[in-house]
């Protein structure tokens, strides 16, 4: 259950999200050029160890996931200096995609998007000095990568300092929401390929498929105003050789931003495209009705005027009076069928 924040002073750390979450797991690494260390805590035994591992030679990234044991996340902030204004913004998870450079530290927030069915995330990243802090709300996350090349020795990753692997999580959050936005792709695709076979959409995926475009929209549009920040020359966290790396990210940020613009305009114009198609349906409908109420129109007036109970009539007595009227009325129908037809109303 969500709990809010709603006449809650400034500074108070609670929870907003929907991860309930018994245990606050920590995964720490520290590791250097020639060296690596890997270890997991759990929310009571962390404190001692973790100060430890962070005070060691080389980079460390600590990752805590789970936020809704709060006492934890103060626990673990207060052991980094983080301030309760930090901590607020850590555990708010409708907080949105900022960052915030400092003479301490940079605080970034950020909306992790990861899976199929698409898991939305709200993920805190913090660079100090040799050291990344990462708040996530649950297990699963983008940084498998990450932890191989740490693990492995590939890449540049251990040969670098914090700020590159503050660039590679960035990487992978971008790279992710480019992976999400080619799937939403190819579920448009496969709409546009049935409404042209089917002339016929399903408005429930249409509408998903939607609502997905939003998210990802909404989780990727703050990144513009955060690269242009960690780009500018105030900016002494970043080393000149990572804005290098961070000027692609940029790049890949603009590209998922295009192309989730485009598929949102393709969204719209197959939602216009059934709207359209289902009003020239009810037209051709109305038209064929109101073409057979026209027919039908004589012809009522005809057995209504026939069918009245005149004590003379003349042709009464006729015994061909029935077939002529059915003939009469066939004619009338046929020349109104015929009329309409040449005059291409239906």
């Amino acid at each position: 259950m969500k709990r809010s924040k709603l006449n809650l002073p400034p500074g108070s750390v609670v929870y907003t999200g929907t991860w309930q979450n018994t245990i606050t797991s920590i995964e720490v690494f520290t590791y250097s050029e020639t060296e690596v260390s890997h270890n997991l805590f759990t929310d009571s035994d962390y404190e001692p160890e973790l100060i430890k591992m962070t005070e060691m030679n080389g980079i460390t990234w600590v990752n805590i996931v789970g936020l809704n044991v709060v006492d934890t996340i103060i626990g673990i902030g207060e052991s980094f200096g983080l301030s309760p204004m930090v901590l607020e913004d850590i555990v708010h998870v409708s907080q949105r995609s900022k960052i915030e450079i400092g003479d301490q530290m940079i605080f970034s927030i950020f909306k992790m998007l990861y899976g199929l069915p698409i898991v939305h995330e709200h993920l805190s990243i913090i660079l100090m000095d040799r050291l990344v802090i990462t708040f996530q709300e649950n297990e699963g996350d983008v940084f498998g990568s990450i932890r191989q090349q740490i693990k492995t020795g590939d890449g540049k990753l251990r040969k670098m300092g914090a700020d590159y692997l503050y660039y590679c999580m960035l990487d992978a959050l971008v790279d992710h929401q480019l992976e999400i936005v080619n799937w939403i792709g190819d579920e448009i695709d496969r709409s546009e390929r049935k409404a042209i076979d089917s002339a016929s959409l399903n408005l429930d995926q249409l509408f998903k498929t939607r609502k997905e475009l939003l998210l990802v929209r909404s989780s990727v549009l703050p990144f513009k105003d955060i690269m242009i920040e960690l780009s500018s020359a105030q900016n002494h966290w970043i080393g000149e050789e990572v804005k290098i790396f961070l000027r692609d990210v940029n790049d890949h940020v603009s590209h998922v931003t295009d192309t989730v613009n485009l598929y949102r305009e393709m969204v719209n114009n197959l939602y216009e495209l059934n709207m359209l198609s289902t009003s020239d349906r009810m037209n051709h409908i109305m038209t064929i009705l109101t073409v057979f109420s026209a027919i039908f129109i004589p012809l009522n007036f005809l057995t209504g005027f026939f069918g009245m109970n005149f004590k003379y009539f003349p042709g009464m007595d006729n015994q061909m009076a029935i077939p002529i009227f059915v003939v009469g009325c066939i004619g009338i129908a046929t020349t109104l069928y015929l009329l309409f037809k040449k005059k291409k109303w239906f």
